[in-house]
């Protein structure tokens, strides 16, 4: 049972992890470089000497309609760009002599082989680089060759975070092992150095752990509703603005589930008591609800919700 038990935490915890590749813009940062997963999920067919493939491939790739993939895009062209992509027109096909081309009103057909046919408009097609692919990847959320894309992803930082673990305990090891050199050959001087070199390695290390914990024990108060009773309401515009800032999107999406949070898990409907901006109408014991629902935001969306509160309560005493 308690095998069952601790299989099940793992699954929820990995399940989180990936929900936060896809909507924490700096973990995409991060892993938009491992475009090698991609062929780990599922073999990819590049448009020969192009390297690229065009939306419907990519759609295909990913299992899903070639709408899905266009709204996508559109909600996150600027983004997308950056990785690769380019509007080619079907002269940019005609790569070998072996293409077959044909044209029909408003679009050309092209076959650059036995199994790969492509439909381009006389306005030109819109293609994906290798990063581009993976960035959608990450971006996507009902496909589940784009949920196993940011499982292996997520394999990829536990391996580098084991890597630097055990890089941490070498270098911890190289610290005792010349204090130790230091002290049997008697001299005070390098040893003081070398004493010092591990005390400063070791008080990293507490720091580190000390606001790991701080932040992990101001977010449980948090969600508990124990952590500070806001009455202005500049602290709560604040604390929304940098929770979308944080998940690159528009503030007024986090109101939105600000509102939904407090409609639905607490019962207050503040769109029921007059015209927006509906935060005006909080009570004053309904503030900790308030917190509570941006804290849960903040875990849903893989943010630290200790860090909202210190920089949005920092701007009202300003």
């Amino acid at each position: 049972m308690n095998q069952f038990l601790h299989y099940q935490y793992n699954k929820k915890e990995r399940r989180n992890a990936r929900v936060r590749i896809a909507r924490r813009k700096d973990l995409r940062e991060k892993a938009i470089n491992r475009i090698e997963v991609l062929d780990k999920v599922k073999k990819l067919f590049l448009i020969p000497e192009m390297d690229v493939m065009t939306l419907p491939q990519v759609a295909n790739y990913y299992e899903v309609e070639p709408h899905t993939l266009t709204m996508l895009y559109q909600r996150n062209k600027e983004e997308i760009n950056l990785d690769g992509t380019m509007l080619k027109s079907y002269k940019d096909f005609l790569i070998s002599q072996d293409v077959t081309l044909e044209t029909k009103q408003g679009k050309s057909i092209i076959k650059l082989s036995d199994t790969i046919t492509l439909e381009i408009p006389n306005r030109g097609i819109r293609c994906f680089s290798k990063r581009a692919i993976l960035r959608i990847g990450m971006l996507l959320r009902d496909s589940d060759i784009a949920k196993e894309v940011r499982t292996q992803l997520l394999n990829t930082f536990e391996h580098s975070t084991d890597k630097q673990k055990t890089a941490d305990i070498d270098d911890e090891t190289k610290l005792i092992e010349e204090v130790g050199r230091m002290y049997c050959l008697g001299d005070k001087e390098s040893f003081a150095i070398a004493a010092q070199s591990y005390i400063a390695f070791q008080n990293r290390h507490i720091k580190k752990l000390k606001d790991s914990n701080e932040e992990l024990e101001n977010n449980n108060k948090a969600l508990a509703g124990e952590l500070l009773k806001w009455d202005d309401r500049k602290c709560i515009n604040r604390a929304v603005r940098l929770i979308a800032s944080e998940c690159n999107t528009k503030f007024g999406y986090i109101w939105k589930e600000l509102y939904d949070e407090l409609r639905y898990k607490h019962g207050i409907g503040l769109s029921q008591r007059g015209k927006p901006p509906f935060i005006q109408y909080v009570k004053k014991d309904e503030w900790a609800q308030v917190q509570q629902s941006l804290a849960a935001i903040c875990e849903t969306r893989g943010v630290s919700f200790s860090k909202i509160i210190k920089t949005a309560r920092l701007s009202v005493n300003e």
